[in-house]
């Protein structure tokens, strides 16, 4: 019995500390534009309150905020009318019924979408988001070890445009830090193609399991299922497939 309790004190403390230290990432407001799907618009500042999926608006800086419906909203752009523009939104994917929070990165005929597993990473990914205690761990880390090992990655994407652009996937969460070593959860980031016309992404990966899982991008193409299938062509450069995907199956470049 003492060692149920005991257990169960240790999963209540960390629970509290895991939710302390997530309610100490910033979570600021950003200025954004927000799409209905009735068409209609507001124009103000956003920001996620613990979740993706649970929005809170407000018009002026010092307005009360309030919520928004995910389900209402086609899609977010932040920043917008500004070189640090970006388009979020809720869509659809080919491996689950659920929706996923995406960012728009390239749009043609077959657009390119982007999700982080740690969604909020992925909007506030302008932001350092690394919390008190982590940063505090971080210290006593680099301190004793005289290294500066804070685990960052990034994805680069040279896209069909020609531009390139910077993925976001700032750091990992630092957890059962020690002076000599240090362990944590990076974000994995995943890359999705959209079709003209449809409303479902469908994931990029291996070709085997793309023929398996993308029928409906492909299955009106037979040069594209045969090359794939031969391995002559793979979603490992989606510039360039998207380029031989258009010039193959007779597609028309989407005007800029």
């Amino acid at each position: 019995m003492k060692k149920k309790l005991s257990l169960l004190f240790v999963v209540i403390c960390f629970s509290n500390l895991h939710s302390q230290d997530f309610e100490l990432r910033i979570t600021p407001f950003i200025k954004s534009k927000i799409v209905f799907k009735d068409g209609s618009s507001k124009d103000g500042f956003l920001r996620l309150a613990s979740s993706v999926f649970k929005l809170r608006f407000k018009e002026k800086e010092g307005d009360k905020e309030s919520k928004i419906d995910y389900e209402l909203v086609e899609k977010i752009i932040t920043n917008p009318n500004t070189e640090n523009e970006r388009t979020f939104q809720y869509l659809n994917h080919n491996y689950s019924k659920f929706k996923i929070f995406t960012e728009l990165i390239y749009q043609d005929f077959l657009s390119i979408y982007i999700s982080l597993s740690d969604a909020d990473e992925l909007f506030y990914s302008d932001f350092d988001r690394q919390s008190i205690p982590e940063m505090m761990a971080q210290a006593r880390f680099d301190n004793r070890t005289g290294h500066f090992n804070r685990l960052k990655s990034s994805d680069t994407l040279e896209l069909p445009n020609g531009k390139k652009i910077a993925l976001p996937i700032r750091y990992s969460y630092y957890y059962n830090l020690s002076y000599r070593s240090a362990s944590g959860i990076s974000p994995t980031l995943s890359y999705y193609l959209l079709k003209q016309g449809d409303s479902i992404l469908y994931k990029s990966e291996k070709n085997k399991r793309f023929l398996k899982k993308a029928r409906p991008i492909i299955e009106n193409c037979p040069d594209i299922q045969l090359d794939l299938e031969e391995d002559k062509l793979t979603l490992r450069n989606l510039p360039r497939f998207i380029e031989y995907y258009k010039m193959t199956c007779g597609v028309e470049k989407k005007d800029e």
